[in-house]
Parts: structure tokens; C-alpha cells; sequence
């Protein structure tokens, strides 16, 4: 599914800052948003990390 650059930053915002940093493999991939002429996207995925599942965004594999 595409996103738009709010629905990313609106998920950026409400990630807890433990996980911000570190690279952890995706549960389920929400959708992408890519910037214009981008070759490259901000993944919204659900990832589980001790235990519990939280909507991050990725970019390049890590959570931003």
C-alpha cells in the first residue's frame, strides 16, 4: 500500500526511542512511501521486539 509523507511521520513520531537505531526483521510490512525521483523508500512495518508488536519505519533496514 502507499503512504503519504504524514502517515510517515506520524508513525516516526509515535516509534519508542528504544527502538530508533537498530535493525530488527519486519513482522508484517504496512505499506511504502518512495519521494519523488527517489531510488530508495521508508518502509511502515510491524516489528516484534521482546515480545511485542510496534508500527516503526525503516529506511535502508534500520528504524528511524
Amino acid at each position: 500500500m502507499n503512504l503519504t509523507k504524514k502517515q510517515i511521520d506520524i508513525i516516526r513520531e509515535l516509534t519508542p526511542k528504544k527502538l530508533i537505531g537498530k535493525q530488527i526483521s519486519s513482522y508484517r510490512t504496512l505499506g511504502y512511501y518512495r519521494p519523488y525521483s527517489a531510488n530508495w523508500a521508508y518502509e511502515a512495518c510491524w516489528v516484534e521486539y521482546k515480545g511485542t508488536l510496534y508500527l516503526v519505519v525503516r529506511q535502508f533496514g534500520q528504524i528511524v
